[in-house]
């Protein structure tokens, strides 16, 4: 109980800094910058997202199960692996940024993908410092070099944003301000290495995991990718305002993951079966208040933070009905990776990431940013049934 109290203060105070953050650019973008600015800013980090399905996406999280069992060398070594195999990485961004240069003539596109085959690479390699530091059980220093690293970035963002109306200069301030941040908290966690023992399953594990990753990646970043083609940027930033509030509300949702886990570990099955549906109808419950709330308090929130987007209000309404659904899920999925039931979480998370993905290939060139909002309800409510489904069969 001790040791969940205070790693779980240090990262509650991380997501919750991280949020707050993320919530004070959105408000400086929704009052100075245009929508095409932002549009073009967010395509960007979307389309970096997309292409990052070809990197060793798990590596993090190999690393830390790596440096919890006493391979502390596993941080170098995971160095070498990112940069070895980001060439996969580095190849396919410059072609893209080729296409884009010679075929689409989009200069900013172009331009802007070649800073992100440039420090992408390195930027992956080094943001694993919180992930060495929570492997330790040190989460006040993986807290602090976190919620330290995105201030500075924030802080930055907040500058660049003031200093002109090109969105190449947000792009290259966010790599190149975060990728130093980064790499001192890399090195940060290089002085705190307790031995140099390397983990000779390290390489496997992480090609695992990121083969696991590559449809869910695909799925969170190819709805910015359909807007920005089809609609343009101006839609795009429309868009994600919509989702703004809500993604911030769901990310208190997240919390439960990490709660539930541990004490569904101790517990068996067939006993959290018998006894999750009460808990989970007092979750659905009180998340449909605040949703309601949310809908209701829409209009003047806009009016008030993001003067520019108030078009995006219905669409954020509409979105916030998702949040239902999403509210739940983590709390099965605690259950489902507490009794390591890799089959069922292969199944809810890649098939409802399947749906999302045709849906939005159907919905968005027929109806625009509304089909984009119905593709994203859809796909939270057939993750919701996937994983309800794969949980009463565990």
């Amino acid at each position: 109980m001790v040791y969940l109290a205070s790693g779980g203060f240090w990262l509650v105070l991380e997501q919750a800094a991280g949020m707050a953050l993320s919530f004070a650019l959105a408000i400086a973008f929704g009052h100075f910058a245009s929508k095409d600015m932002y549009g073009n800013y967010k395509y960007i980090l979307s389309l970096a997202g997309l292409l990052s399905a070809v990197s060793l996406s798990g590596l993090g999280d190999a690393m830390n199960q790596s440096v919890a069992r006493g391979y502390d060398g596993a941080l170098t070594q995971s160095l070498r692996l990112q940069a070895r195999w980001s060439l996969p990485f580095v190849l396919v961004t410059l072609g893209t940024a080729a296409y884009y240069s010679w075929i689409a003539d989009n200069e900013f596109v172009a331009g802007s993908l070649v800073i992100v085959a440039l420090l992408q690479p390195v930027l992956a390699s080094v943001s694993i410092f919180a992930s060495f530091f929570y492997a330790q059980k040190d989460f006040v220093r993986g807290s602090l070099y976190s919620i330290g690293m995105n201030t500075i970035t924030f802080l930055a963002l907040l500058a660049a944003l003031f200093l002109g109306e090109r969105a190449i200069m947000l792009v290259g301030t966010y790599f190149v301000v975060k990728t130093l941040a980064a790499a001192y908290g890399f090195w940060k966690a290089y002085r705190h290495r307790r031995n140099d023992t390397e983990d000779p399953a390290l390489f496997g594990f992480s090609a695992h995991l990121s083969a696991m990753n590559v449809i869910g990646a695909i799925a969170d970043k190819i709805d910015s990718v359909i807007i920005f083609t089809l609609l343009g940027p101006a839609q795009l930033a429309t868009y994600a305002f919509a989702l703004a509030i809500p993604e911030q509300i769901k990310g208190v949702a997240k919390n439960l993951y990490g709660l539930a886990l541990p004490r569904f570990a101790a517990r068996e099955v067939s006993d959290i079966q018998q006894t999750i549906w009460r808990k989970l109808f007092l979750v659905l419950g009180s998340t449909a208040i605040v949703v309601l709330i949310y809908i209701g308090a829409a209009p003047a929130l806009f009016v008030f933070l993001f003067p520019i987007y108030t078009d995006a209000i219905t669409y954020s309404q509409w979105y916030a009905l998702s949040i239902l659904p999403a509210s739940i899920v983590p709390i099965l999925a605690a259950a489902l990776t507490a009794h390591q039931k890799t089959r069922a979480l292969y199944i809810s998370t890649n098939g409802s990431s399947i749906v999302l993905i045709m849906a939005l290939l159907i919905l968005i060139p027929w109806f625009g940013l509304a089909g984009a909002i119905a593709a994203q309800v859809i796909y939270r409510l057939c993750n919701m049934i996937l994983t309800i489904w794969q949980f009463t069969k565990a």
